[in-house]
């Protein structure tokens, strides 16, 4: 079957370069995964994250190991499994025959999708949990063998799988008030029901919001790092669904090509977005637009509050991007300009796929290259590794050999401050390795080299891993 070999396709390509080195948030995800089970509750408090995926991580991780492949195998897993519910949802959409195929192989290609399925992080599992749902809700839209359990189990799975699925969960009960108004009532129960399952979770949202609210007042730059501006937000969303996490350095360039894949993107779209003389083609159509639009607007309106607006944490949309692209192109009347359509997005996925393999700048911070170099020089007897705060110390940690010690400056969300430094125990060191992480975050009156240099500290050298800077301090 063809559907097979795409979904073979789906998980070579994310195999690939799946032994890149963890970065921050992985790190923490491999040590949480592997310690206590009751220790999960306490590093949850400070992650903006429902506690499934981190249970589901907590299981694996003792049957299987934390190292980096083993630690990302779920996410390419979870990855595969929702090209074939694009693959499910598409053969509901009543479209040309070759429509599921073309949509599913554009989802196997998806190089946005693809660096998240190799992530050991959540995006790839809420991805999966959102296509788990909106098929059977589709199902139910459309009276299609209905699987009411079903759709309550995989809408539990989506709000767990990560709080961004409640705008994807707001989606279904809008898109049901305006296409089932006369028979919402049949629907009631079971978004009640799911909406039920989620309700253990609130206390532990309502904590983490509290965590985060502190984050942004005591951290003057947190709001910058994990936000994107109101302006910026959208067009940004755009640009990573179509391209990925590579980027063009001559912005010239950059504005040009992201200009023109705007205009052929959104004229697939429209082109698909008509509205058909049969309702029964149409219906499915707004279910999956209103997956596309409705959790992204939700999400920029809620970032004007709760400072949270980033492209991957939208991730469970992305299904319902490549399947209006899909329906688009598939709308061609003419063979060939569909075939072209479809040739067109699929060139443009694995051309920035095949950038991403082959540039190490696009892979994650190189934290397993940086801790080798700091632990392998001669001197390491006498030296010291330095962050700017502890709550970066994860990566470290899981790489490190425990050849140099590392001291986090900065405790817990709170900028480096003179009384910290004052702490930190120099004696009989004579080599520093400063590693320049987050550092405009944490330090950013630049307290740490003027420390160093009032220690009689000389920076003789930098060096960079993969967005990890290291600056050699020399007594």
């Amino acid at each position: 079957m063809v559907i097979v070999s795409i979904l073979i396709l789906g998980l070579i390509l994310r195999l690939v370069n799946l032994n890149q080195s963890l970065w921050l948030d992985e790190t923490v995800q491999a040590i949480t995964s592997k310690a206590p089970f009751l220790n999960l509750f306490s590093e949850l408090q400070g992650d903006f994250h429902p506690p499934l995926y981190h249970f589901l991580m907590w299981g694996w991780a003792h049957l299987f190991g934390n190292g980096e492949i083993a630690m990302r195998l779920p996410s390419v897993l979870f990855g595969v499994a929702t090209i074939w519910f694009v693959y499910k949802i598409a053969g509901l959409m009543n479209g040309r025959k070759t429509f599921p195929l073309i949509a599913a192989l554009l989802m196997a290609t998806a190089p946005f999708h693809i660096y998240y399925s190799q992530e050991a992080r959540m995006y790839a599992f809420a991805t999966f949990t959102a296509a788990f749902s909106f098929y059977y809700f589709l199902r139910m839209i459309l009276d299609k063998s209905p699987n009411k359990p079903a759709y309550i189990f995989s809408t539990a799975l989506m709000l767990y799988g990560d709080y961004y699925g409640l705008f994807g969960f707001l989606a279904q009960i809008i898109i049901a008030l305006i296409l089932w108004r006369k028979k919402i009532l049949k629907l009631i129960p079971s978004f009640l029901i799911a909406a039920a399952f989620f309700l253990p979770c609130l206390p532990l949202l309502y904590v983490q919001l509290k965590t985060g609210f502190q984050a942004t007042s005591f951290l003057p730059g947190w709001s910058t790092l994990v936000n994107l501006s109101v302006i910026k937000a959208l067009p940004l969303t755009f640009v990573k669904f179509a391209i990925g996490r590579i980027t063009i350095f001559d912005k010239k360039i950059y504005a040009l090509a992201m200009g023109i894949l705007f205009l052929v993107y959104g004229f697939f779209l429209l082109k698909g977005f008509r509205f058909k003389k049969k309702w029964q083609t149409t219906k499915p159509l707004l279910v999956i637009w209103a997956w596309l639009i409705l959790p992204v607007f939700l999400a920029w309106v809620v970032s004007i509050i709760l400072p949270n607006y980033q492209p991957f944490r939208l991730l469970f949309v992305l299904p319902a991007f490549y399947l209006l692209l899909a329906w688009g192109v598939s709308s061609f009347s003419s063979t060939l300009a569909f075939r072209l359509g479809a040739v067109f997005i699929l060139l443009v996925n694995l051309i920035c796929l095949g950038v991403y393999y082959q540039n190490p700048y696009f892979h994650r911070e190189d934290w397993r290259g940086a801790t080798a170099y700091i632990e392998n020089q001669n001197e390491r007897e006498k030296a010291l590794a330095l962050l700017p705060s502890h709550t970066s110390h994860w990566p470290y940690a899981y790489y490190s050999q425990k050849k140099v010690p590392l001291v986090g400056i900065a405790q817990s969300f709170n900028i480096v401050e003179q009384k910290n430094l004052e702490e930190v125990i120099l004696k009989d060191k004579e080599k520093i390795y400063y590693i320049y992480y987050l550092a405009d975050l944490f330090d950013p009156q630049n307290l740490i080299p003027d420390w160093l240099d009032k220690q009689k500290f000389v920076k003789i050298g930098e060096i960079s891993f993969n967005q990890i800077r290291i600056q050699q301090w020399q007594k």
